[in-house]
This record gives C-alpha cells, structure tokens and sequence, in this order.
C-alpha cells in the first residue's frame, strides 16, 4: 500500500511569496483518505496565518495536492530515487 503526501501552497494577498508544506501521514493511504483532511488541514493554517497582525483581513488562497510516491518525486523533478 502506498502512502500518500499533501503539499500545500498557501499565497496571502499582496505577499511576494507563499508558503509551501508538505504533510505525510500514515492514514494518507489512498488519495481518499488525504484529501478527507484538506478543510481541517486550511482551517488550522488559516488560523494560523490570522495570528499575524499584517495579514489581518488579507485573502489567503491555497493549492492542494495529493500525490503518492511516483507522483510527488515527479512533481518535484527527481529522476530517480533509492527505495
């Protein structure tokens, strides 16, 4: 069985930057099961991010993915990896 990571982009309104997090866990063990855990995943990054006192009132905008082994490695340009 293969596990799954999701990677999220989380962009604030007016930023030059966003930021990225990667979340692996070992219930991520279908795409299924990891995107069941996006909304509490934002919601708490959201929280977060509102904590901030510049970003107060700012849009925050996310991407999400769900990949597995092949899929992330491809996503992030690795030719070959030692498993």
């Amino acid at each position: 069985m293969d596990a799954f990571t999701m990677v999220i982009m989380a962009c604030v309104s007016g930023e030059p930057t966003c930021t990225a997090t990667r979340i692996s866990e070992m219930g991520f063990t279908s795409a299924e099961a990891c995107e069941a855990r996006i909304d509490e995943i934002t919601r708490s990054m959201t929280k977060q991010l509102a904590t901030h006192q510049e970003f107060k009132g700012r849009e925050v905008t996310y991407d999400v993915s769900c990949l597995d082994r092949t899929q992330l490695r491809r996503q992030l340009g690795v030719a070959q990896a030692d498993t």
